[in-house]
């Protein structure tokens, strides 16, 4: 086994909050050492848009050069369909902080553009190679297999950006946790949809949604929700023309008609999953390692971004790292905790059944009294800092509804 020269920061994960985590430590004069397991990005139907809040830290973190190399998309805002047609509509100019607007993208495209951005601003990067094994004895070391061989690298902070399943987890001392399965959501990517590009175009009843919008200048991406077994019975999840069939009767007159799958089609359980510890043994997480919210609600991403310009600013503007994860994962916790108490009450109001109903019709009663409920209805927006999702929040987002 060799022993190569140490880094400052050894990533483990080069998708959008690794490698991009990279570039900016880099770009800021660290040494910076990424390990992607996969030789090439792949469509994993996953995380395809950034609400306006999380733009705002990725341009925070001076990421507009890599959205203006990307094929990144601006969405103005939201559009819910009805009987096929548009019914209304918000702008996010007029929501969001400083009038900044959604992204949509290819998530492999986008990966694969910040992996080559990061070693565009001196990261040095391994692809493919896997970390194998983590030692906080005498200084952080991660062995990596490569080409057949194993070296060991060592470094002043390991970061795990190695996604839902991570495995850096128990490097930080912590455990995987999860809620229970609510619902499945999934889809295609496809090119030849006739849509319209400025909106995140949506249709919505208790128990289902569709959702489509541009993934690029030449594909489109069309999600759809439901409960697995209602997907079971569809049999969207194994065919592609049951997904434009199931699809299409919402949606405008021909939207799909001249459509052709481009990626995979997955559909998967959906709900949150985190880390119980963030921060430990001189490794933090970022991104889906250190907490995924439930993808329906759209997050993801933004929380990636959100990671990166506050770890960044923390590592870059503080000597002692070890205080630094520890704010760093302080507030990553509160963050989540809010979208993920958020992500429950959103599962209420899209259920079936008649407590949903009662509660649906409060949280419509309280957004007539309060169009923002309390800061909630603009998540989206500007994001959960400022909010507190407890007991008087959530009475207030479900009105009198709420015992």
């Amino acid at each position: 086994m060799a022993t190569k020269r140490a880094f400052d920061v050894i990533i483990v994960g080069g998708g959008i909050a690794g490698s991009c985590l990279a570039g900016v430590l880099a770009r800021g004069g660290l040494g910076v050492l990424v390990v992607e397991k996969e030789p090439r990005f792949r469509d994993r139907v996953r995380g395809e848009g950034t609400w306006p809040w999380g733009v705002a830290h990725a341009l925070k973190a001076s990421l507009g050069e890599l959205f203006a190399q990307a094929d990144v998309v601006p969405i103005r805002g939201q559009q819910r369909f009805d009987q096929r047609q548009p019914v209304e509509a918000n702008d996010w100019a007029t929501e969001s902080v400083d009038g900044v607007s959604e992204v949509a993208f290819s998530h492999a495209g986008l990966q694969e553009s910040a992996f080559t951005w990061a070693a565009s601003h001196g990261a040095t990067t391994l692809r493919p190679a896997k970390a194998l094994r983590f030692s906080p004895h005498g200084g952080p070391t991660v062995t990596v297999a490569q080409d057949g061989r194993e070296v060991e690298y060592r470094a002043r902070l390991v970061v795990g950006a190695d996604g839902k399943q991570s495995g850096v987890r128990r490097w930080a001392g912590g455990e995987t946790e999860a809620d229970p399965e609510h619902h499945r959501f999934g889809g295609v990517l496809i090119t030849g949809a006739r849509i319209d590009d400025e909106h995140d175009n949506y249709f919505w009843e208790p128990g289902f949604i569709v959702n489509w919008f541009a993934a690029g200048a030449h594909a489109s991406r069309l999600y759809l929700s439901m409960t697995a077994e209602r997907l079971r019975e569809t049999g969207i999840d194994r065919s592609f023309p049951a997904n434009i069939t199931c699809a299409a009767q919402y949606m405008p007159e021909g939207a799909l008609d001249n459509v052709e799958q481009i990626g995979p089609i997955g559909y998967f359980p959906n709900n949150d999953v985190w880390a119980s510890r963030i921060a430990g043994h001189d490794v933090v997480l970022i991104g889906d390692a250190a907490g995924a919210p439930d993808p329906t609600q759209g997050h993801g991403t933004s929380l990636a971004f959100h990671d990166v310009h506050l770890l960044s600013e923390l590592l870059l503007g503080e000597g002692d790292w070890s205080a630094a994860t520890e704010e760093f994962a302080a507030q990553r916790r509160d963050a989540f905790a809010v979208i993920r108490e958020y992500d429950r009450w959103h599962n209420v109001i899209h259920s079936e059944g008649a407590d949903a109903d009662r509660l649906r019709e409060g949280n419509r009663r309280a957004a007539q009294d309060d169009p923002t409920l309390g800061g909630f209805n603009l998540m989206e927006a500007r994001g959960p800092a400022g909010l507190v999702a407890d007991d008087a929040a959530r009475r207030r987002y479900f009105g009198d509804a709420v015992a």
